[in-house]
Order: C-alpha cells, then sequence, then structure tokens
C-alpha cells in the first residue's frame, strides 16, 4: 500500500516537473543507523523506516516533510530535525519522522506508540499500530 501510495505522489511531482526523491544508498541507511544506535537520547532503529527510505530518501511535497537519511542535512534530515524538536523537554520523548504545518509525526518511547500530534500544543491527535500505518496516513492527507 506505501509504495502505491508513493508511486502515486511521484505522477503528482512528475506532472509538475518535480523530480521525486531517489532512494537512499545502502551507505547512508548504514550511516543514519549508526548515529542513531550511538546516540543515547535515539536508541531505537526502525526497519520500517530503512524500507521508505530505500524506496524513497525522504519526502518534501505539499506542505508534509517525511525525513532524509542525509545527516548532513540541515532542513530536511532526520538527525538535525531532531535535534531542533528536542530542544524542548516535553518533546524528549518523541521521535520525529516528518511533520507539516499542522503535524508532528513521531513515536513515543514511553508510549511505546506512532503518533500524529498537533502543531504546536503538541495534543495527541491520531495513535498508530506502525510506522508504515503513520506513514500512509500522512502520505494519504496530501493527495
Amino acid at each position: 500500500m506505501l509504495i502505491d501510495i508513493l508511486k502515486q505522489i511521484a505522477e503528482e511531482q512528475k506532472s509538475f516537473d518535480e523530480a521525486p526523491e531517489l532512494p537512499a544508498t545502502e551507505a547512508e541507511i548504514l550511516e543514519l543507523k549508526k548515529q542513531i544506535v550511538n546516540d543515547q537520547s535515539r536508541d531505537i532503529w526502525f526497519s520500517d523506516y530503512a524500507a521508505f527510505l530505500k524506496i524513497r530518501n525522504g519526502l518534501d511535497y505539499d506542505g508534509l516533510v517525511i525525513y532524509n537519511a542525509n545527516i548532513n542535512d540541515e532542513n530536511n534530515g532526520f538527525i538535525v530535525a531532531n535535534e531542533i524538536w528536542n530542544e524542548n523537554e516535553w518533546e524528549d520523548d518523541y521521535i520525529f519522522f516528518g511533520d507539516s504545518s499542522i503535524s508532528w509525526y513521531c513515536y513515543s518511547k514511553r508510549k511505546n506508540t506512532f503518533m500524529e500530534l498537533d502543531k504546536p500544543s503538541g495534543d495527541v491527535v491520531n495513535n498508530f499500530s506502525s510506522l508504515n500505518e503513520l506513514l500512509e496516513f500522512a502520505l494519504k492527507n496530501i493527495l
């Protein structure tokens, strides 16, 4: 299902003369995993996220950003985005995978669940059983 949604978004992007993001390289994914595992505040690795990155290295389309594996990307990279969002003490529980103008898409370490949070209040809007479910929801919202 996720692949089908990403294909549909890629077709829309092409219709606007935008190039869809290429897949992340194995080296980029391994470096990202190494950075996450070495950082005590983010000691969790998500295989669903790696699978997404192998299809597309992030996404920036129609107000939705899914963070990419580029550890040096200061705009849409997973590492930098999480450093920024976790500057607020109440957000230290979360691992962020993306955001839009009205939502954050994340994982709560304390509650062991994936969530959509309202931006800027931080209130829980939706809960998801998996990262793929969260990504499908976020991506469907821009179609």
